[in-house]
């Protein structure tokens, strides 16, 4: 059994702006809705084992908030799998993860990315879930028998 928790990157800069949307930035608000989730784990006893994430720029500072806020968290590992892939091949890369025996893994990326993906991993096609901006979504996984369950998804704003 593989627990995975998901770390929509937080508010960043609007994609309306004329910058390159692999620069976006957090804003103010985002680094704020990152520390929430911080102090919202260590208050809850939730540290990754793992941390994994995109390496888009908002991301990247989501992942490094988090890491920096949280004791025990490890340094962010960069994957590109995390950024504009097709949700198949992320539970592919999430498949070959647990098949080298790590557990407790924590991925911060995307929308529509991470909504399509839990939803393949819970055995649909159509997204069933939306989430939100610095929300937390956990699941355990068994990747042997393709059995998956929801945990809990809380959004950011209840995050207490």
């Amino acid at each position: 059994m593989t627990t995975l928790t998901f770390l929509r990157h937080a508010t960043a800069q609007d994609y309306a702006l004329p910058i390159a949307d692999e620069s976006r930035q957090l804003v103010d608000k985002g680094k704020e809705q990152v520390k929430r989730a911080a102090a919202f784990c260590q208050k809850h006893g939730l540290t990754p084992a793992y941390l994994y994430c995109s390496p888009l720029v908002r991301a990247q500072e989501t992942a490094e908030i988090l890491q920096e806020n949280l004791p025990g968290c490890p340094t962010p590992s960069t994957v590109s799998w995390l950024a504009g892939t097709a949700p198949d091949s992320i539970v592919t890369e999430l498949e070959k993860l647990a098949a080298g025996g790590l557990n407790d893994i924590w991925l911060v990326g995307h929308e529509p990315d991470f909504s399509t993906t839990i939803s393949l991993l819970l055995g649909r096609r159509e997204p069933v879930i939306k989430v939100k901006k610095a929300s937390l979504t956990r699941l355990e996984v068994d990747f042997a028998t393709g059995w998956a369950q929801l945990l809990w998804s809380i959004p950011n704003a209840l995050l207490k």
